[in-house]
């Protein structure tokens, strides 16, 4: 009678213990799907600016216009 007791409390907390591990795995992947839109919205936004910041190049000096194709070529090329 102790016997089974004790099997079915230690079945017990195996289960748990294999539950909170499972919730942490997730907890993971559900961390990088979040990250994942997170910068997906990011470029979205930075592609915006980038739309709106070349209406003013031509107001910019020679060295700002140089940067900021450099830069936008960067984001192009990673993006």
């Amino acid at each position: 009678m102790y016997s089974a007791l004790i099997t079915a409390i230690g079945n017990m907390l195996a289960k748990f213990f294999e539950f909170k591990k499972a919730g942490i795995e997730n907890q993971a992947q559900t961390e990088v799907i979040e990250d994942k839109k997170d910068y997906k919205k990011a470029v979205e936004i930075a592609e915006k600016i980038i739309d709106i910041a070349q209406n003013y190049k031509s107001d910019m000096t020679f060295a700002h216009r140089l940067k900021f194709v450099h830069l936008v070529n960067n984001f192009k090329k990673y993006n």
